[in-house]
């Protein structure tokens, strides 16, 4: 039987003090997806230990105090794996502790450094290059994988997280942290994706009551189009069924006639057969939203398809061992009886 590991790293920001490591924990949970800016977790540490810093001296206090063990804006890393072998699964800040026993601390990725500051200013029709340029504090590592105009453009008094998150809500424009760097503009990167298989009726999933077949002619889809001009004024076509799920899509300077043309393709590329859903796995492998799972079912081969993963729940610890609940949203091609990739419906 596999064994579950973890470490949980806190390091002082200003590296005052040496890090301060725990190889246990009563429960872990982190929840990541391109749909929210923020990389968000939070964990237990039981009560019944001893507390003492890395050289041995015994702690006078734990989250109280000018010097306690732990504060607010730590930084935090979370790995986990299986026998010795462990991965990083969570790289953040303290954004959070409960001040009584078991101790509870809630985390924020790497956007927590884009909330300590607001700004206010006001540009003429930016790019999303010189947004950025003007917004994100000094060492700030970022990618932009989609340059667009954005109008007319003010800020004020808000931070460098609600205006990405501003982005995302008008503009169609993603945001986040991976591996240290911020990218900017696509909600999938295609070199940061990896590929994972996971076969039915096999170990490889835990659970997959909470996925749902659904064939093509059953779909329903509502596509709603929108074109942002550089005046910031905004044409919008819609596509599909009124009461169908909804998924927007954001352009720059388009005519309305292109905006419906581009509604009306994109309704019969998003209707396929194929799974919605969530299915759960062990920690590893570790897979991360942006990624594709290739989900394969002997018994009914013509089920057998990729998809994008939009989340992931990583849950760990003494109680549930290791667990991954993987969110899909969209098939992107179909695999045949050989674990082949082929279009979707031809």
């Amino acid at each position: 039987m596999d064994r579950l590991d973890s470490k949980i790293t806190f390091n002082d920001p200003f590296g005052t003090q040496k890090p301060q490591a725990f190889t246990f924990c009563t429960e872990v949970s982190i929840d990541s997806s391109y749909d929210n800016l923020t990389d968000k977790a939070s964990f237990i540490i039981p009560k019944k230990i001893r507390y003492s810093r890395e050289d041995g001296t015994t702690v006078d206090a734990i989250v109280r105090g000018d010097n306690p063990l732990f504060k607010i804006g730590d930084k935090v890393d979370i790995e986990v794996g299986y026998n010795s072998k462990i991965k990083q699964v969570f790289k953040g800040y303290t954004s959070g502790i409960r001040q009584k026993f078991p101790l509870r601390f809630d985390l924020e990725d790497e956007v927590y450094r884009l909330k300590q500051n607001s700004l206010t200013l006001s540009l003429e029709n930016p790019k999303l290059s010189d947004l950025l340029g003007e917004i994100l504090p000094t060492g700030i590592i970022y990618e932009i994988t989609a340059e667009q105009n954005l109008g007319q453009f003010r800020i004020n008094n808000a931070t460098p997280a609600a205006v990405l998150d501003e982005l995302r809500k008008k503009h169609g424009i993603y945001s986040f942290f991976r591996d240290g760097i911020l990218y900017v503009g696509l909600s999938i990167v295609a070199e940061l994706q990896s590929s994972h298989r996971f076969e039915f009726n096999t170990p490889d999933i835990i659970t997959g009551d909470s996925l749902t077949y659904i064939d093509a002619s059953e779909r329903k889809i509502k596509v709603v189009a929108k074109s942002i001009a550089n005046d910031n004024t905004t044409l919008e076509a819609t596509a599909g069924d009124e009461s169908g799920e909804t998924r927007t899509l954001y352009f720059n300077n388009l005519t309305l006639t292109e905006l419906q043309d581009v509604a009306d393709r994109s309704v019969d590329e998003m209707k396929y057969s194929g799974y919605d859903g969530s299915f759960t796995t062990f920690a590893t492998p570790v897979v991360k939203h942006g990624d594709v799972v290739e989900l394969i079912n002997k018994t009914i081969p013509e089920q057998n398809g990729g998809y994008l993963v939009t989340r992931v729940v990583t849950r760990f610890g003494w109680g549930i061992g290791g667990r991954q609940d993987i969110y899909i949203k969209q098939k992107i091609y179909d695999l045949d009886a050989n674990g082949v990739q082929i279009p979707i419906n031809e």
